[in-house]
């Protein structure tokens, strides 16, 4: 719809090797490392885009000799800013948004205003913040660092604690930008007895919903 010409690597795409990398397996990294560059480097793409932060943040400081990189939020707010991406009135004008930032997006790459701006882009939308604890103040959603795969024990869930401010914040819709904060979420809203109440939605999907076609 933004009128990129774009193409996937399909199944020569590997990992990016960035949870690999953190949990100590640098041989294994080294080889997803060398095994995409030659890959992306043989298809001669003049960017690279990618809607996961963790990924983004690889791409970006772990590999060399790449083309630029962007998160698709970047990609969607360029769209935006050219006129080539319009949008259709917010589906339902009585529910509030709230932005979650992912950590690798925020924290580690300080891309705040993006997602926000394509948010605000749609016609109607009522945006809320989560009071200080969102930007370089954002609290993780529990699932980074492989923290998805695990059961901790804790008191009480990372992702229930992220998703309660939220419902501080008066929202309805928790809007992220990160397939971990996405799965987190939805699960920590289930875990919170909120279903019903309230969703997470991927940024890439509320923009879906609401282009112009």
């Amino acid at each position: 719809a933004a009128g990129v010409d774009f193409g996937v690597l399909g199944k020569d795409e590997k990992d990016s090797g960035h949870e690999v990398r953190r949990f100590g397996e640098e041989m294994l990294f080294q080889a997803l490392k060398e095994h995409n560059t030659e890959t992306i480097q043989a298809a001669e793409v003049k960017r690279i885009v990618t809607t996961d932060p963790h990924a983004y943040n690889a791409l970006k400081k772990d590999y060399q000799n790449l083309p630029p990189v962007q998160h698709i939020s970047e990609v969607i707010l360029g769209g935006i800013q050219s006129g080539k991406l319009k949008f259709e009135p917010v589906e339902n004008g009585s529910k509030t948004y709230v932005y979650h930032d992912p950590c690798y997006l925020g924290r580690h790459n300080a891309l705040y205003d993006a997602p926000r701006q394509a948010i605000d882009a749609i016609p109607g939308i009522r945006r809320a913040e989560m009071g200080g604890d969102c930007r370089d103040r954002s609290f993780c959603c529990g699932g980074g660092g492989l923290m998805l795969f695990y059961e901790p024990e804790e008191e009480m869930r990372m992702g229930v604690v992220r998703v309660k401010m939220a419902q501080a914040a008066g929202a309805d819709v928790i809007v992220t930008a990160c397939p971990f904060c996405l799965v987190n979420i939805e699960d920590a809203i289930k875990v919170a007895g909120l279903e019903g109440k309230m969703e997470a939605v991927d940024l890439s999907e509320l923009i879906d919903r609401h282009i112009q076609r």
